[in-house]
Order: C-alpha cells, then structure tokens, then sequence
C-alpha cells in the first residue's frame, strides 16, 4: 500500500508540474511578466531534474529583463518618467540587483530635480532683472554639469545669454543691496570711517582683519555711483580683498599670498571631457588661467582641477569651447571606367611562305649523292593555309562604383573594390632547400580621401585615386608566375561647398593599331589590293570618370560671441569682475522729510570731505544726526530704517503687496508625475506661511511635497510640516522662519513657498480639465493688501 500510495503521490505531481510550466508559459505570452516567472520557478522548485524548466525560466527572466531595461530607457529617453519608472519598478522585482535598473531610477530622480530647476530658470528669465540673472545661471549651471546635453536646459542657456548680452556687463553680480547708489566724498579719511558711513547708508556689516592697518586712509570722490563699484574701488586701490559671509556681511582682508591662502575658498571641480583631447585642454587651462592644482586622468578623459570659484568658473567656459563633438561629412562618390573598342579584320590573308624539303624512300638521312636524283616526286612541298578574314568588333563597356563614406574630420577612410592577386615567390637555397611565399597585390579601384572641415560648411578633401588591372600573366624561365599590372592614378586636394560636385576626369588611355598582311606587288594596288591581302584595325579608348560630393552631417560652427570673448580678470586677479564706477540714476525723494534729509546729507558732504568730525573717526554717528555722504535725494538712515536695506523690496512694488502664482504645466499624460510650484513676489516682510491647497482625488494623486526656498533666505533655519488629506483632496502646509539671520525675522523678494509633486491618475471628462487651487493663505505678520483667493491652475490629462 505505501508503494500505491508513493506512486500516486508521483503521478499526482506530474500531473500538476507540467500544468504550472504550461500556465507560466501561457500567461508570459500575454505580457504578465511576473505571474508567468512565479509559475516556472513554482516548476522548477517542483521538479528541479528537470532542465528544461531551468533553461526556460533562465531564458523568459533574461528576455523579460531586456524588454522592461529596453522600454524604461526608451521612456526615460522620451521623457515619460512615471512609465520609465514602472519599468524600472518592476525589472527590480525581477532582479534586485540590476545595476541599469538602479541607475535608471536614479536618472529619474535627476531628471525631476532638473525640471523643478528648469522651471524656476525659465521663471528668473521672465523677470529678467539683473538681479534674477545670475540665479538662473547658477541653476542652469547645476543643470548642465550633470547632463550637458539637455535639450531644455540648451534651450534656456540661449534664452539666457540673449538676456545677458541686454544687461550693461556680463557676469555674476552681487546681491540687490550691493546695487543701491550712494555718494562718497572724502580726502585722507581713514579707510574704516568711509567703511562706516557705506555701513550706515546700506546696512552691510563690514569684519576687518586684524592685520589691516589703522593708519590707512582713501580719497574718493564718487556721486551716485552704485555700493558695489565703490567698495571693489577701495579694495582695489588700498591691496585689499574681500570675502562675502553672507547677505549682508563682508569680510575685508589685506590682499597677500598669506591672507589669501587663509581665507580664499578653494574649489574642487571634475570635467568630463566627451570629444576633446584630455592633454590639448588642461594645456589650455595651464596657459591661459595659471592653476594651481590639476589632475587628468587619459582614460577616462577627466580633468579634476582645484583653485577659486572664479578660476572654475573660467574654466568651465573654455572646456565648453573646446569639448565639442567633431564635425563629420559624408562623401558621395562614382567612380566610372568607360571602355570602347573596334575592331576590323577584313581582306584574303595568302600563304606567306613555302617550304620544300628533299624526300628519301624508306626513312634515313638524305646524302648528297641523293641530290642527284632529286625530281618533282622526290620533294615535299608545304604551303600555308589560305584564309579569308571578314570580322567586325564593336564593345563599350562601363564599370561604376558608388560608394558613400562618412568620414570624421582630419581622419583617412580607404575604399578597394576589385580583387586580390597573389603573386607565388620562390627562393631556392645552395641546400637544395626550395620554398615558396605569397604576396597579394590590390588590383581594381582604390581610393584614400582625408576631409578637413572648414567653418561656413566648406570641406577641403585630400584624393587619392588609382584604377589598376591585371594585362597579362608573365612566366619566368623557372616557372614562376606574375603579372604585369596596368595603372592609372590621379592625386588632388579640393574645396567644396556643402552639396557641390566636382568631377575628376580626363584619365583617358587612347590605342590605335594597324596590321596588314599583303602580297608584295599585288596588295599594293588600289583597289584589287584588297583580293592579295588581309588588314586588322584595332581602336581602344579607356577613360577613368570620378564624381565627388561633399554633405556635411555635423559641422562646425563659430562660436557666439559672449562665449568666445569674456571677462578674465587681472593678471594677478584671474576671473575678477573688471573694475568699474558706474553712475547710478538717484531715486526721488519721499516726503518733506526726505527731501529735508537729502539736503542736509548733501550739504554735510563736503564739509566730510575736507575735515572728518571726531566723532565720525571713531565710527560713531556725530551727535547732530547727519550722516556724511548720504545718497542723493534720500532720506538720512536711522538704525531702522538701515536694518530694513538687508531686505529690499522688490523695484516697483506696492509696501505690503503679495502676489501669487502657479507654476506647473498645462497638460500631462495619464499615469505621468507632474511637480506643482506655488511662488510668491512679496514687498513686505514675513516670518510665516500657512496654507491650504485643494485638488481632485479622483483625477489626481500628491506623491509628495516639498517646501520652497522663500522664508530660508539669508540663510534662516525654517520648520515646515504637512499633512495630506487623499480622501478629501487637501492638503495643509506651514512654514515659520526660526532664527533667522539679520537685522530683521522676516524677508521679503521673490521665491517659491512649496512644490507638490502630482501623478496624473486618468484623463477627465470630455472638455474638462484638473484643478488644483489655493483657498487660503496667511502671511505672518498680516498684509495690508487684500490676496486674490482662490488662485487656481487647470492641467490638462491626456490619455
């Protein structure tokens, strides 16, 4: 009975084995890909002796794999990420290993980031003020470093450097308090007063080293001009530096090889060069920007260099200028052998000879005596053949070649169509020791061109053509065979345009051949002539045709000017902002009491410039309240009205006015994740932000939510939390500034408040869309200005 039952058991199992194996190939043939491998592994677990069940389920998890490696990177390539993501997903739970798998998610990620970035670009380049300027470019920057070939990202570089080339100089700008005009008169006033004034007048914080001395003193004499040129003027003229802390901090240091190394920020930055010669740039970043510290390493093509942000930055501009693909050409070329023959054989060829030969009955030698008796019977008589010649040959012949080449530039591609002839040598030694070795001669068309492509798609081409062909075959006397090889070459050098053709031609080998055979006297008459005589004519006529045309695929073009001239510094300053002292336009008084100000800081100036008040060499105010040097047409600063300057209010906005805006895109694709950027442009000053942000659960999903970079300015630590309501389609944010830094707890200008990533769950009815809205916000402290609530943005779904 346990025999019975054991046997039934096995049956029982092979009857269910072959079932799971069927069921797995089945449902992997629908495209359920982890169902199916559940079903072959449950067979393989089942009957492990089997081979075939391994082989299968090793075969369907790699092509499996494949297939999802295949479809992510074509999504990720194509921009889908919530599909490439899915992909991805899924070959993990396959393999959860997967290197590639891995690095597409983490591409992902990159790629989210990238667009979160690209958006607050594209929003600095809308306003495009000078000081929104350099923020896109540090973003863009960041953008381009990690992929410098995103399209976007391309596209928002030329839209930004059209918007560099509008502003008055190019390059990175300080902050907007650093722009503010001012006046300065003083002669012979000790360096850190003049410090103290622009400290009053702009509320910056100037630290000075220690080992700056006391007794140095300024004359400038400077009237509208903006807070940034004058400072940079008095470093520059008194060998001083200047490191900024901070929104509203600078540290003032002697300008020595010693102070320098203490307090200049060095930088470690790689270049991964793709197209250009590792040795060729880091020779040019030697040459022209004197850096201190570089590595290259040949086979990975990296140059990893370590000096100052402005030394990188410099850098980073001539890599650009250098690491460019190279240009390629297509070469499109015929090469024809045109080959005409006639041949003409006409006329009666006679016997040309006769010959007579003594004959002897019965074989032998013929004696002289044998002589005697010759007769018409005893001589033998050979006469040629008589032959009638009538023949007429006519032939053409072409042989073509149509070759297309792509060639790099400054790089040698050949082209051989025709045949490889060996030719037998044969060396023999004193020994007796005979051998033989084998030569190959290239016969037919061989052509060797070199492109060198010029700007404005011009291509000179370096042509070398040789058409050869076997003549005859040649046996030496030892029975070794060769042959004699007849040749035609043309070597040039061409300029061609994009698409222009030229053609090489005039290789032209002309024979003509006459032979005649005629019996003397007869065959010279006129026309019987003819009938005593046999003519060959024999005409052949080769000509060698070559048609070349150039298309360039990928050219080389020049360079924009704002890439190819920049800034450099000084010799001893290398990346430095040139030294300028622009004049500012003054802004208009306010009120009585500011124009009162203005006058009396006008007429306090000149009377700071010829003899500073004790109290002022101090760096205190002087008791009457009048600070030297104010700006022109402003009011004299008090303490207050001084700490307000760290946070300036934006050019043309209304005291307490907020205005809001969405930042997200118009439409989407189902199953697509989508980040939405709530922004703010702020006059007044605010510490906290509280909102409630509504959307439609049933079109869409918050995957997650981030806070914005507007209450962390000047370097302020905030505490954000959320909390997503999914049922409801709500979701409740706040963000308070703790311990900011500054004269002020609040801050002002423009930023983003949160981002909200999305994913799109399905397309809306037919002529809808979905929505997401603002319904409330609370600035702290309150505004005065009314908010336009609820401020909503439609998005698209599409299938």
């Amino acid at each position: 009975m346990a025999v019975c039952v054991l046997a039934c058991g096995m049956a029982g199992c092979a009857w269910l084995e072959p079932g799971a194996y069927q069921e797995g190939q089945a449902l992997m043939d629908q495209g359920q890909t982890m169902a199916g491998l559940a079903k072959l592994e449950e067979a393989v677990q089942q009957e492990p002796r089997r081979p075939q069940y391994r082989i299968t389920l090793a075969t369907r998890r790699a092509t499996a794999i494949q297939q999802l490696l295949s479809r992510g990177q074509a999504a990720l390539y194509e921009g889908r990420l919530s599909e490439a993501e899915e992909a991805f997903r899924t070959l993990l739970l396959i393999e959860p290993e997967h290197v590639m798998a891995r690095q597409g998610q983490a591409a992902i990620l990159q790629e989210r980031r990238q667009r979160v970035l690209l958006a607050e670009v594209d929003a600095l380049l809308k306003k495009g003020s000078a000081t929104d300027l350099p923020q896109a470019q540090d973003k863009l920057r960041t953008v381009l470093s990690e992929n410098p070939q995103h399209k976007l990202a391309l596209t928002l570089k030329a839209r930004l450097q059209d918007e560099l080339a509008k502003q008055p100089r190019p390059g990175q700008r300080l902050a907007a308090i650093y722009q503010k005009p001012i006046t300065l008169e003083f002669r012979d006033a000790p360096l850190k007063s003049v410090f103290d004034v622009i400290a009053k007048v702009s509320g910056l914080n100037f630290f000075f080293d220690r080992e700056i001395r006391p007794d140095l003193k300024a004359t400038i004499l400077a009237r509208n001009t903006s807070i940034e040129d004058a400072i940079r003027l008095l470093l520059v003229t008194n060998q001083l530096e200047q490191k900024v802390l901070g929104d509203n901090a600078i540290l003032i240091y002697p300008n020595t090889p010693a102070k320098l190394k203490d307090y200049q920020a060095l930088t470690v930055r790689s270049f991964y060069l793709a197209n250009a010669d590792v040795k060729a740039v880091s020779n040019s970043i030697k040459t022209l920007l004197k850096t201190k510290d570089m590595v290259i390493d040949e086979r990975l093509g990296i140059i990893m260099l370590r000096d100052t942000p402005e030394v990188i930055r410099m850098a980073e501009r001539i890599v650009a200028l250098q690491d460019l693909r190279d240009p390629e050409v297509m070469l499109e070329v015929e090469v024809m052998e045109v080959k005409r023959s006639r041949l003409l054989e006409l006329g009666i060829q006679w016997p040309s000879q006769l010959g007579l030969a003594p004959l002897k009955s019965g074989g032998g030698s013929v004696t002289l005596a044998d002589l005697n008796n010759l007769s018409g019977s005893t001589i033998q008589a050979t006469l040629g053949s008589t032959l009638i010649n009538a023949r007429k040959e006519d032939q053409n012949g072409n042989i073509l070649a149509n070759p297309r080449i792509r060639v790099r530039n400054k790089e040698k591609a050949k082209v051989l169509i025709g045949d490889r002839v060996p030719v037998i040598t044969t060396t023999s030694t004193s020994t007796g020791f005979v051998s033989e070795s084998v030569n190959y001669v290239d016969v037919g068309i061989k052509l060797d061109v070199e492109p060198n492509i010029y700007l404005d798609d011009e291509v000179a081409i370096k042509v070398n053509l040789e058409v050869s062909s076997l003549v005859r075959e040649v046996l030496s006397k030892s029975g070794s065979l060769s042959y004699q090889i007849g040749t035609r070459g043309a070597n040039t050098v061409l300029r061609l345009k994009d698409g222009e053709t030229q053609v090489l031609a005039g290789l032209i080998s002309d024979e003509e051949r006459s032979t005649a055979n005629k019996v003397p006297l007869l065959g010279e008459m006129p026309i019987l002539g003819r009938l005593f005589g046999s003519q060959k004519d024999d005409t052949q006529r080769t000509e060698i045709l070559l048609s070349i045309t150039p298309r360039v695929v990928r050219s080389l073009s020049r360079p924009e000017l704002m890439q190819a001239e920049f800034e450099s510094g000084t010799e001893t300053s290398i990346g430095a902002d040139p030294l300028l002292l622009r004049t500012l336009e003054a802004p208009p008084a306010v009120g009585a009491s500011g124009a009162a100000a203005g006058s009396a800081g006008s007429a306090a100036a000149p009377g700071a410039a010829t003899a500073m008040p004790a109290g002022l060499v101090s760096g205190s105010v002087p008791s009457t309240g009048v600070t030297p040097a104010a700006p022109l047409g402003l009011p004299a600063p008090t303490a207050p009205a001084a700490a307000a300057t760290a946070n300036p209010q934006a050019p043309g906005a209304v005291p307490g006015a907020v205005s809001l805006s969405w930042q997200a895109p118009a439409q989407v694709k189902a199953g697509e994740q989508f980040t939405a950027v709530l922004r703010i442009q702020s006059s007044a000053a605010l510490t906290g932000l509280p909102a409630l942000i509504a959307f439609d659960p049933q079109l869409l999903q918050v995957a997650s939510v981030q806070e914005g970079d507007f209450l962390k300015q000047a370097g302020a630590q905030t505490q954000f939390s959320q909390r997503v309501d999914a049922a409801q389609g709500k979701v409740f944010v706040a963000g308070v500034r703790q311990n900011p830094q500054g004269p002020v707890a609040g801050t002002n200008g423009v930023g983003s408040v949160l981002s909200v990533t999305f994913k799109a769950l399905k397309p809306p009815p037919a002529g809808s869309a979905a929505r997401i809205q603002l319904l409330s916000l609370s600035p702290e402290p309150p505004v005065t200005a009314p908010l336009k609530l609820p401020l909503e943005h439609s998005v698209r779904i599409a299938p």
